[in-house]
């Protein structure tokens, strides 16, 4: 399912982080999820999930480096200028 408008779920973090997709997209992203305290995240945050042992998971690195499908919106990283 995809929801355009709804904001992401934040939670606390427990430090026991297990990141996911979920199979579900918010405004055509797809949805990544943490196991543990419920936090969602899309590409488009200006942030990148770890997991526990401080590590970005394949999955949530696989989506960050994907070039953006027609009339998604780019990713900035630190590196972009502009």
């Amino acid at each position: 399912m995809d929801d355009p408008t709804r904001p992401l779920t934040i939670s606390g973090c427990r430090s026991e982080c297990a990141w996911s997709a979920t199979g579900d997209a918010v405004g055509g992203e797809p949805l990544f999820a943490c196991g543990a305290c419920g936090s969602e995240w899309v590409r488009s945050e200006p942030w990148t999930p770890i997991d526990w042992h401080g590590d970005i998971p394949d999955a949530v690195l696989a989506e960050r480096v994907r070039a953006p499908a027609e009339g998604e919106r780019p990713v900035r990283t630190r590196g972009d200028q502009g």
